[in-house]
C-alpha cells in the first residue's frame, strides 16, 4: 500500500519507520521537500517531496502542527477525496492543555468538513513516537491505537494498517467520538508535564458489563 505521511516530526519518524518495516510503500511531504527527501533517507522510504506530492497515496497520515492541520487539509481537498486519512492531531494549549474547541466539533470533524471528499479516520492521537521507535515493542506491551471514524471501510483499513506495524487496535466509535480522544490526549499531555513518563500509556481492558458481571 503507498501510504503518504505529512510532515517530518518525531511521529513521521517513528511511525513511518514501522510502515517501511512492514512493507508499505511510504512517502513523506513537508512545505520543506529537502527536509523530506532527508528523511526519506534516513527511513528507507519509497519518496518524499511537497505536501501535494505525499496526499496521491492510498493512506495519508496528517502529523502536522496541530494549528495548521485545517488550512494544509483545505488545500488538499482535491486530492484527499475518496483516500482514507488518518487524523493524529491534538489541538491542545497550554499551560492546560485543553482542547481549544472546548467540547464542540473535534478537529478531526473540522477536517472531515474542509475536505469532505476524504474518509476521515481519528487514530493515533493518544500514543506517544516514543511508544513507536525501535526496539520500544521489546519492552512495552502492544501500543493501543483508538479509531474512530463515521466509515467503516477506512476503520478496516486503519485497523489493518495498525495490526500490520506491531500495535493493538480499539474501535471507539463514530468520528464524533474524537471529542473523547482529543481530550484524552490532553489528559496524557498534562501528566507528562507533571513528570510522569510518557511511556506511562493509558490501556483499555476487555471486561463485562455491569450486568453481567458476578456478585451483587
Amino acid at each position: 500500500m503507498r501510504t503518504g505521511i505529512l510532515g517530518t516530526g518525531a511521529m513521521t519518524t517513528a511511525l513511518g519507520a514501522r510502515l517501511v518495516r512492514a512493507g508499505h510503500e511510504v512517502v513523506i511531504g513537508s512545505r520543506e521537500p529537502a527536509r523530506a527527501r532527508a528523511l526519506s533517507a534516513d527511513l528507507g522510504a519509497a519518496g518524499a517531496g511537497d505536501y501535494r506530492f505525499a496526499a496521491r497515496a492510498d493512506m495519508v497520515i496528517v502529523a502536522l502542527r496541530d494549528t495548521e492541520v485545517l488550512q494544509i487539509v483545505e488545500s488538499l481537498a482535491d486530492i484527499l477525496a475518496g483516500s482514507v486519512v488518518i487524523d493524529l492531531n491534538n489541538p491542545l494549549d497550554p499551560p492546560w492543555f485543553e482542547s481549544r474547541y472546548a467540547g464542540a466539533e473535534s478537529l478531526a470533524e473540522r477536517l472531515a468538513s474542509v475536505a469532505p471528499g476524504a474518509r476521515v479516520v481519528k487514530a493515533f492521537n493518544t500514543v506517544y513516537a516514543e511508544w513507536l521507535a525501535d526496539g520500544a515493542e521489546a519492552r512495552l506491551p502492544a501500543v493501543q491505537v483508538f479509531l474512530a471514524s463515521d466509515d467503516e471501510g477506512a476503520k478496516d483499513a486503519v485497523d489493518a494498517l495498525v495490526r500490520q506495524i506491531g500495535a493493538e487496535p480499539v474501535d471507539v466509535g463514530p468520528l464524533r467520538t474524537a471529542r473523547q480522544l482529543e481530550s484524552l490526549a490532553g489528559f496524557e499531555v498534562a501528566l507528562v508535564d507533571r513528570g510522569y513518563a510518557p511511556f506511562a500509556g493509558l490501556r483499555l481492558v476487555a471486561g463485562r458489563h455491569a450486568q453481567d458481571a458476578d456478585g451483587p
